[in-house]
């Protein structure tokens, strides 16, 4: 049986725009795939390019924006977890905020 790693893209969620992240299979770093308006469709215009929703494992961090967005990628097949922000790990001095590292 052949088993395929997941894409692990990760999404900095805001009222206004959402920042998209991936990780490819293996070791690499993930790397910043961009900045799209919070509209479903764009973003899953974005997701496509990244992979199939097979292929994806989408999480973001809870926050005033609630689960609509979840919901929405669950209704279109896609796998997306909502991660507490206690539970996402942050290096020791790491204060530096920006939406393409949180998203990363």
């Amino acid at each position: 049986m052949q088993e395929r790693s997941k894409i692990h893209v990760g999404l900095d969620v805001h009222k206004d725009s959402i920042s998209v992240a991936a990780a490819e299979p293996g070791r690499a770093s993930g790397r910043l795939i961009g900045k799209v308006t919070h509209d479903v469709n764009k973003l899953l215009k974005v997701l496509a390019k990244v992979g199939t929703a097979e292929q994806l494992h989408i999480v973001y961090e809870a926050g005033p924006t609630g689960f609509g967005l979840q919901r929405a990628l669950k209704v279109k097949g896609y796998t997306c977890e909502i991660i507490a922000p206690s539970q996402i790990p942050r290096r020791p001095g790491d204060r530096v905020k920006t939406d393409g590292r949180d998203s990363v």
